[in-house]
């Protein structure tokens, strides 16, 4: 395990239970672009010591806790949110998820369609990626394609013509993205599930969306099998 990942391990606010803000801080750390982020502890609800981030709207609003694994089913996210109303929206976030923080994100502006990339640990083969059409639909669509871990940059990019959804990438009906930028990104998770070894359970980063400055990471959970704190 390298000295970076034990760092971010022992930074955990639980150990061995990170949330979507340290997780995004992990996949910053190999590479991958996050939203700007801030985020709200929930002894800030209602008190006049909050204050607006340093980057521009509109926002989006989310609950922040590795326990709320999936905040759009139970109006867990935000969109659009203005500066004029967001302490409004944070406060009623934090009172709807009591215990819980939250997090203030920029909305980032994207075309084409959502992705998504995970990783998973199989019963019988171990460490394994995925990548395929994103966002809500996910699971109705099942345009997913998978390798086993380590997988790299050209067998990422063979993984992704697998897909239904592989001719956007190359801008049918719609902007070019791409391919050769996801491929790496699937490349790095990889690599980034081989420095966990056994710690690792999964991880999903969905939406994952094209915008001027890259492949993005609009969401993201780490779920990790163990504590670190023996390791």
């Amino acid at each position: 395990m390298t000295a970076s990942t034990r760092d971010w391990l022992a930074s955990l606010a639980l150990p061995g239970r990170p949330d979507e803000l340290e997780t995004k801080r992990l996949l910053a750390g190999i590479g991958l672009a996050v939203p700007a982020a801030l985020p709200v502890s929930e002894q800030t609800a209602g008190s006049s010591s909050f204050q607006a981030p340093d980057f521009d709207g509109p926002y989006v609003v989310k609950v922040r806790s590795p326990d709320v694994l999936h905040k759009t089913d139970g109006g867990g996210v935000r969109l659009g949110v203005d500066r004029a109303s967001l302490q409004a929206v944070v406060d009623g976030m934090l009172s709807r998820f009591a215990g819980c923080g939250a997090l203030v994100e920029e909305q980032v502006a994207f075309e084409g369609p959502e992705f998504i990339v995970g990783a998973f640990r199989d019963p019988a083969f171990g460490p394994a990626v995925m990548a395929g059409a994103g966002g809500i639909l996910t699971e109705l669509y099942k345009d997913v394609a998978f390798r086993l871990v380590p997988c790299s940059r050209g067998e990422s990019l063979r993984m992704l013509k697998e897909l239904a959804v592989y001719p956007a990438l190359e801008g049918f009906r719609g902007p070019a993205m791409d391919p050769a930028g996801l491929a790496e990104l699937v490349a790095r998770v990889s690599a980034m599930v081989e420095d966990f070894a056994d710690l690792f359970s999964q991880l999903d980063l969905n939406p994952l969306v094209f915008t001027p400055r890259g492949w993005t990471v609009l969401d993201a959970k780490l779920i990790l099998s163990a504590d670190p704190r023996g390791s």
